[in-house]
C-alpha cells in the first residue's frame, strides 16, 4: 500500500448535526496515512466540543479556527496548512463511503495523474449499506485495485464538455488534487462567492493540470436532506452570482478555444436562467407579482439564446424549447414545477415543507 500523505479539509460552521459521522467515515478509511484538517469556522454549537474529541482522541485530525469567512475562506486556510500529496474536501454534513477510497487514491492507478475523480450518491440506502460494510476487517480493502480509466488530458472539449453539462464541474468533493497540481495552478476559493465557489476552483486547477482519471468506486455520499442547505432556501442574489460564475466559465470556453465548451457553458447559463425563475415561486419570496414578472424578464434575457452546437440530445431538446419561449411562458411553466416539486416533498417520507 503506498505511503503517500492525504490531506482531508473539512470546513464547518454549528454542523452538530452530522459531524461526528463525516469524521468517522474519513478516519475509518483503510489508508491510514492522512491528515484530517476541520476548520471551525465560528460554530456556536456544540461543533468545537465534536472537534475536540476527535483531535484529542487521534493525532491525525489538525483543528483550526476560523472567524465565521465563509466556506471559501476556510477551505484556503486549509490549503495553507495542508501536507498530503493528494488534498480533498469533504463537506461536514458528507460521509466518505468505501473505506478502500484513500487507499485508490493514493494507488497505482492514480500514478502519474494531477486529478482524480470518483462515484458519488446522494441515496440513503447506499449509505446505510457502506456502514455495514464497516464491520469488514480492514485488511481486505489493502489489496484491492480499482482499475480506473485512462488517464485523460484535462485541457481538451471532449474530457470537460460533458462535466460542464453534467455539471459534475460544479463540485470538489468527488475529487482529489495533486498538491503541486493545486499550488502550480495557483487556485483557491473566491471569498463571497456561495455559488459556484467550487466550479471556478475547478477552472483554476484545470488550467494547471496535465492528466485525469476516473476511479469506478462508490466514494463519496452527499447529503440532500439538509434544510439548511443555501441550495433549499431563498437567495435574491442567486442569479447574478450564478451569471457571474458562468461569465468565468464561458471565458474559459474562449481560451481553451473550443465551440463546444462554449456551447456546454451557453447550456448551463440557461439552465440557471430557469433554476433562478423557478426561484420567484419559492414561499420565501415576497415580490409582489408585477415584480417577480419583471425579474423573470431580466433572467430570461441574461440567457437569450442556447447554441445546440456539439450538445447532446437531452441538451439540445432543453435548448430548443428554451429557444422558443419568453420569460412569461418560462414563468408559467416554472410555477408549475414548483408546485410539482413542493407536493413530491411534502408526500415523501420524512419531507418537509420549506
Amino acid at each position: 500500500m503506498s505511503n503517500e500523505l492525504i490531506s482531508i479539509i473539512v470546513p464547518v460552521f454549528n454542523g452538530e448535526r452530522f459531524l461526528a459521522d463525516c469524521l468517522r467515515s474519513v478516519l475509518a478509511q483503510c489508508h491510514e496515512e492522512l491528515e484530517l484538517i476541520v476548520i471551525d469556522d465560528g460554530s456556536t454549537d456544540s461543533t468545537p466540543a465534536i472537534i475536540e474529541d476527535f483531535a484529542t482522541a487521534d493525532d491525525r485530525v489538525v483543528r483550526l479556527l476560523a472567524d465565521h469567512g465563509g466556506t471559501s475562506r476556510a477551505r484556503n486556510a486549509g490549503l495553507d496548512v495542508a501536507r498530503g500529496e493528494w488534498i480533498m474536501f469533504v463537506d461536514a454534513d458528507d460521509e466518505m463511503l468505501s473505506p478502500c477510497l484513500l487507499a485508490a487514491v493514493a494507488g497505482p492507478d492514480s500514478a502519474g495523474a494531477d486529478v482524480v475523480t470518483f462515484e458519488t450518491t446522494g441515496d440513503p440506502i447506499a449509505l446505510a449499506e457502506a456502514r455495514d460494510r464497516a464491520v469488514v476487517p480492514r485488511h481486505l480493502c489493502a489489496g484491492e485495485r480499482s482499475l480506473g480509466s485512462r488517464p485523460r488530458r484535462v485541457l481538451d472539449a471532449e474530457y470537460l464538455a460533458p462535466r460542464i453539462v453534467d455539471e459534475s464541474l460544479n463540485t470538489v468533493w468527488n475529487k482529489a488534487y495533486r498538491r503541486r497540481t493545486v499550488e502550480r495552478s495557483g487556485a483557491r476559493f473566491p471569498a463571497g462567492v456561495s455559488l459556484g465557489e467550487d466550479l471556478l476552483f475547478n477552472l483554476a486547477v484545470a488550467r494547471g493540470a496535465v492528466s485525469a482519471v476516473h476511479l469506478p468506486l462508490l466514494g463519496y455520499y452527499y447529503r440532500q436532506d439538509n434544510s439548511s442547505s443555501v441550495t433549499r432556501q431563498f437567495l435574491s442574489g442567486k442569479h447574478d452570482e450564478l451569471m457571474s460564475v458562468n461569465d468565468a466559465l464561458q471565458e474559459f470556453a474562449a481560451e481553451v478555444g473550443s465551440t463546444r465548451l462554449r456551447a456546454a457553458a451557453g447550456y448551463i447559463r440557461a439552465k440557471n436562467a430557469v433554476s433562478s425563475t423557478k426561484d420567484l415561486h419559492h414561499r420565501g419570496c415576497d415580490f409582489p407579482l408585477r415584480t417577480k414578472l419583471t425579474t423573470a424578464r431580466r433572467y430570461r434575457d441574461s440567457a437569450p439564446h442556447v447554441s445546440l452546437r456539439g450538445l447532446g440530445t437531452i441538451q439540445q431538446t432543453f435548448g430548443t424549447a428554451y429557444n422558443l419561449i419568453g420569460h412569461r411562458a418560462l414563468f408559467a411553466l416554472t410555477w408549475l414545477l414548483a408546485a410539482q416539486a413542493r407536493r413530491t416533498r411534502t408526500a415523501a417520507p420524512g419531507g418537509f415543507r420549506r
